[in-house]
């Protein structure tokens, strides 16, 4: 019962949203993500913990702690900006995204091996799914199922897809996304999440040891698909740049298991380059790194 009062509050408060004029939502938008950087405790921890490890030595505390309220305030916007997606023409999205680079991942299609797309939580990540109508090809994503939820799962699902996403649950997801590369098929990782303990490699992330998922080296040596990193950066209230990277030169040394370990870690280190360019726009308030003593050396 309760699931579905919040599916019909979201879906409420998404038709309220698209009632008001752009500006005025992303306002709310930002005065909303301040509100919660004060009143959730839990996450504003976790946010100045996560900062903390990673720019410890380099940022003040008062530097960290204004990331963090930006960090808030950009997640607030992306919630409104969320609900509006849907509706988006793709005119409005160009008029929005200045995109960089994105004919030259296209033309990494030409060579039929498909193309992986290195994605984190930055900026608005979720606008990312609409560069699938500027490419004119489905963008396959893995995304986990909303298990407690099936209302809200089915509406997002049925949201994204209309925007040209087709959702892959984690399951089995190697198989089938090797298969869709064969297709000449572009597939998104979302690669910033913690990896499980059993079956993540711990490899660099800050100077700190970090479970971290194989499963995007392993897909890219099996297929020989390119690794293309895009990630989406918020570059002004209602501006985004959408930046596709060069294909990343991955390590092939014909050793399989240390090929995967030496390219999970070039997987980090590219994101962690971009987090340092940018780090008031990734998702600090999920735990990357683990807290308990020792667990973060192999």
């Amino acid at each position: 019962m309760i699931a579905y009062i919040l599916y019909l509050l979201l879906r409420s408060f998404s038709f309220f949203i698209n009632l008001l004029p752009e500006g005025f939502a992303l306002w709310v938008g930002r005065h909303l993500g301040m509100v919660m950087y004060y009143l959730d405790p839990e996450h504003r921890k976790v946010a100045i913990q996560n900062l903390e490890i990673a720019f410890g030595q380099e940022k003040s505390k008062v530097e960290r702690r204004s990331i963090a309220k930006k960090n808030f305030q950009n997640l607030g916007m992306m919630a409104i900006e969320f609900f509006r997606i849907p509706g988006m023409e793709l005119e409005t999205y160009q008029k929005k995204v200045e995109a960089e680079g994105v004919d030259q991942a296209l033309k990494v299609l030409e060579k039929n091996k498909g193309a992986l797309l290195l994605l984190g939580h930055f900026g608005n990540w979720e606008l990312m799914a609409l560069m699938s109508k500027v490419i004119q090809k489905t963008i396959l994503v893995i995304a986990k199922p909303i298990k407690n939820n099936p209302w809200l799962e089915r509406w997002f699902i049925e949201s994204r897809e209309g925007i040209g996403l087709e959702i892959i649950p984690p399951k089995n997801a190697t198989q089938k996304v090797i298969q869709a590369l064969s297709q000449n098929k572009v597939v998104g990782i979302l690669f910033d999440q913690r990896g499980k303990r059993s079956k993540g490699l711990w490899v660099n992330f800050f100077g700190r040891k970090v479970s971290t998922t194989p499963g995007l080296a392993v897909m890219a040596l099996k297929s020989g698909a390119p690794v293309v990193p895009v990630f989406m950066i918020r570059s002004g209230f209602q501006k985004h740049r959408l930046i596709v990277k060069e294909p990343l030169a991955l390590i092939q040394t014909g050793d399989f298991r240390k090929d995967v370990e030496a390219n999970t870690q070039l997987f980090n280190n590219t994101l962690e380059s971009i987090i340092r360019e940018y780090p008031d726009q990734w998702l600090w308030i999920h735990r990357r790194w683990e807290r308990k003593k020792g667990t973060h050396h192999r």
